[in-house]
């Protein structure tokens, strides 16, 4: 059994990356919070930072410095929401996963060896941040809240070590600043003034004597951190669904200004389905429109829904990106856009596909399922589509026309097996003439197969254009070398018909 390994993935500034990560290139973006009257600057931006703005700062001084901040309010159910998104991506890499007030924390030892050890899984969890428009410092240890302590440190821009090891748990943890630990500011300053600054200075006090003055429940925070003291951690569970928003700092009128933000939801989405082992074949992005704009109308603005629908299940961010550039090119935002929502809700088992040594014969091009998908994307279901078989033994009542994307079920069952048939049914039969009781189309047919007897449909009778059928169906060839198929109406007034040609 693997070491249980923990590894904290702290966020600095939160509300400030979910502002930024929504557009490509930001200006100065400040967080503000407290009173409506009065709101003070919470989080800033370099940008706002170089022209002068700083935490702390009333807003109206902040904009008096730059004219173009765009200040947003602090909202903590976005926090929230975002969090969740993220243990819904991390959920990949590790089954057991805690969501913190800033972070995470995933127990990954028992995920080292899946991706090749604890640096390239550091790494990849980094690079998929990264991704996601998000800046995060990582601890690891034998404990959460160690590993916790850790990346907290390293978020200040402190050294810190991670203490891999029980016996060294200590070691790591005592000369990080008492501010590493989340302890009430006044706590704090309580200890500073009686010459503590680390947390080996204060784990260097008597214990009955610390409890007495500060209680218990600090002394245990300790404990937990050291190992000492069992850590339990509410676990994350994934939902049986995705759902993903991102707020937009600015107005977007152009669909395809939601390009880069619509990016992020993608990554958010393969992660997803990468920790469930699922694809999905219809994804929904929903743009909220602005309610400024909406209360000049009698009717407030419905959202835009932008759907993408697949042949196949896929959950590669790269491939459904191209999808949905294609379909944002057909999108015209009737107002401006200030929120950019995806939901999939219906997941399917998906089967990767085994690269071999060397690629099959003709695979230089696009397959079929990649340009079916791209056609639907650019020009819409009313336009491209496909055919279904149907349990029916009238040819022309033996499919159907469905969206591309069929359920997943249905697309991998085997078709059943079935005679002959041509690839080309003529819309309606054609009556042949007959020399001799030949059938003749181009010259006298030579019925090569058959025949096959299709009597069905007698359950339609009395349904306007569907009839039942009494046939015998033969596959024929003319002197000109055409392959045809060809049946003799059983039913009066008889008869000879064309009803397909085979390639």
């Amino acid at each position: 059994m693997a070491t249980p390994l923990w590894l904290a993935i702290v966020l600095p500034a939160l509300p400030l990356q979910l502002a930024a990560r929504a557009v490509e290139q930001s200006g100065p973006i400040a967080i503000v919070q407290g009173p409506a009257q009065r709101p003070l600057v919470a989080f800033c931006n370099d940008a706002a930072r170089a022209a002068g703005i700083a935490p702390g700062l009333k807003l109206a001084a902040a904009q008096a410095l730059a004219r173009a901040l765009i200040a947003i309010e602090r909202k903590p159910e976005v926090e929230r929401d975002a969090l969740h998104e993220l243990g819904c991506w991390a959920y990949q890499f590790s089954a057991r996963i805690s969501v913190q007030d800033d972070g995470l924390l995933l127990e990954t030892g028992a995920s080292e060896m899946l991706f090749g050890g604890r640096r390239p899984l550091q790494r990849r969890i980094a690079h998929g941040l990264r991704a996601l428009g998000y800046t995060a410092t990582f601890g690891c240890a034998v404990t959460p809240r160690a590993a916790w302590l850790i990346a907290r440190a390293r978020a200040l821009g402190l050294a810190a070590r991670d203490p891999l090891e029980a016996a060294s748990l200590h070691g790591a943890l005592a000369p990080l600043p008492l501010r590493t630990l989340d302890w009430d500011e006044r706590t704090t300053d309580t200890l500073h003034a009686l010459g503590l600054a680390t947390i080996g200075d204060v784990l260097a006090l008597p214990r009955a004597a610390f409890a007495k003055r500060f209680g218990t429940p600090l002394l245990a925070d300790l404990d937990r951190a050291l190992g000492r003291e069992p850590d339990p951690q509410p676990l994350f569970a994934p939902p049986e669904f995705f759902e993903a928003k991102i707020e937009l700092p600015a107005d977007v009128i152009d669909a395809a200004q939601l390009m880069f933000p619509a990016h992020r939801l993608l990554r958010s989405l393969e992660g997803f389905l990468r920790g469930r082992g699922a694809g999905a074949t219809e994804l929904v992005f929903t743009a909220q429109h602005s309610a400024r704009q909406s209360a000049r109308r009698a009717q407030p603005q419905a959202p835009t829904r932008i759907a993408l629908q697949l042949a196949a299940p896929e959950r590669d961010a790269a491939r459904l990106a191209k999808l949905l550039a294609e379909r944002l090119a057909r999108v015209r935002l009737p107002q401006p856009a200030i929120t950019l929502a995806l939901r999939v809700e219906r997941l399917h088992l998906f089967a990767a596909i085994n690269a071999s040594w060397l690629p099959p014969a003709g695979s230089g091009g696009t397959d079929w399922l990649q340009l079916a998908e791209t056609l639907h994307a650019r020009l819409g279901s009313e336009r491209v589509f496909q055919l279904q078989i149907v349990d029916d033994h009238r040819p022309e009542r033996g499919y159907r026309i469905v969206p591309l994307a069929v359920d997943a079920n249905e697309r991998n069952e085997p078709a059943p097996a079935t005679p002959q048939r041509p690839l080309l049914l003529v819309e309606q039969p054609q009556p042949l003439a007959c020399r001799q009781e030949i059938p003749d189309y181009g010259g006298p047919l030579a019925l090569v197969a058959g025949p096959e007897r299709i009597e069905s449909g007698w359950w339609d009778i009395g349904t306007p254009h569907r009839k039942s059928v009494h046939r015998d169906y033969f596959v024929a060839r003319n002197p000109c070398g055409q392959t045809l198929w060809v049946y003799r109406e059983l039913a009066a007034p008889r008869g000879w018909f064309l009803h397909g040609f085979f390639a």
